[in-house]
This record gives structure tokens, sequence and C-alpha cells, in this order.
């Protein structure tokens, strides 16, 4: 049974599920080293800043 988690979540993970995501997908497109550790960290710091709004823009 998974343990409940106090971490805040966005979209239905938390930062370090988003973490891994975000650093395969970079792995994928071919970041390594360092670059990879600064793109990982920015897109991590623009989450909790994404707002999605329902309406539509049409």
């Amino acid at each position: 049974m998974a343990e409940p988690t106090t971490e805040p979540t966005y979209y239905g993970l938390t930062l370090a599920q988003l973490r891994e995501r975000i650093k395969k997908l970079a792995v994928e497109k071919g970041l390594e080293g360092e670059k990879l550790e600064r793109v990982a960290a920015q897109a991590l710091a623009m989450i909790p800043t994404i707002r999605i709004d329902d309406s539509s823009h049409r």
C-alpha cells in the first residue's frame, strides 16, 4: 500500500516524480551533465507557477 504524502502535487505528481520524468525526457533528447541538471532545475522551478485555465481562448 502506498504511503500518504504531505508533499504537494502538481498535475497528479509530486515534484520528486516530476523531476524524474523531466530528467528522463531530457536524457532522451540528448542532454547530459551540467546542462541536464540546469534544465531540470529550471523546469521544476516553473511547475508551481503554471496555472491552467479551463476557459477557451478561441
